[in-house]
């Protein structure tokens, strides 16, 4: 029971991965989008078209209809950011540790500078087998780390338990969520892993390599006469249902 509640703690943090949220001071005010089942929030903390940014991301899920219920089981989440904004995992450190050496040594098993980002995973671990006996209602604080074309999230629990999301060459950001726990290649037979909330900040992050001034995360080359640039926020859920929930982000030209 111990292996699962800490695996809970891992996939509930998964979401975090589109690894962009929270509220913080400096941030560039973000329009929410809803959907039936959820609430997000990307922020930027740049407004203007083309410069070095920090991001944040919020969401919150709950049953169709029904802010007080719990969700279906969310099974996979896709970020897509604006059209043209660019992440390059090459500025920060990598942390190229394996599953094994991150579960022992948490976040001392990277490099320090390979750290970008924190944030919180909320969620419910309920009884296997049932549909709504609750094990465990827990709030973990989670480390985000830096890889190739990967951000490594560790999240806080009963030691440390380690979750992976995937940046595809289109931008997007896809992260496929256990609800079981091994979740195996068929899919879970018994799913018990509700999300509820998910939190994280990835704060600007620069270095100058060879004089020139290289960003983690940049914002697109130019501002839509709206006034806004979109992210898309993709969802599937256990019972059948997607929802694709757009959320803005207030910018300038350069």
């Amino acid at each position: 029971m111990r292996m699962r509640r800490r695996a809970f703690h891992a996939c509930a943090a998964l979401v975090l991965l589109g690894a962009l949220a929270v509220e913080w001071a400096g941030t560039a005010t973000g329009r929410p989008g809803s959907g039936p089942r959820e609430t997000v929030n990307q922020r930027f903390t740049a407004k203007r078209a083309g410069v070095p940014t920090g991001a944040s991301f919020t969401g919150r899920f709950h049953a169709a209809g029904d802010p007080q219920g719990s969700p279906p089981f969310l099974e996979r989440m896709v970020m897509h950011p604006p059209k043209g904004m660019r992440y390059d995992t090459r500025v920060p450190a990598r942390c190229t540790a394996s599953d094994p050496q991150l579960e022992a040594g948490g976040p001392s098993a990277c490099p320090a500078n390979s750290r970008i980002g924190h944030g919180t995973a909320e969620g419910l671990f309920l009884v296997p087998g049932t549909s709504n006996v609750v094990f465990d209602h827990f709030k973990h604080h989670v480390d985000i780390l830096n890889n190739r074309n990967e951000q490594i999230v560790l999240v806080h629990s009963e030691g440390y338990t380690v979750a992976r999301g995937e940046l595809r060459p289109n931008g997007s950001w896809v992260y496929d969520l256990p609800t079981c726990f091994p979740h195996p290649p068929g899919g879970c037979a018994d799913e018990y892993i509700v999300q509820l909330m998910t939190t994280s900040v990835v704060p600007r992050y620069t270095r100058k390599v060879k004089g020139r001034l290289r960003s983690y995360a940049t914002t697109p080359p130019r501002c839509p006469a709206r006034g806004y640039w979109k992210t898309v926020v993709a969802l599937r859920w256990s019972d059948g249902t997607a929802d694709n929930v757009a959320t803005k982000q207030p910018c300038r030209g350069s």
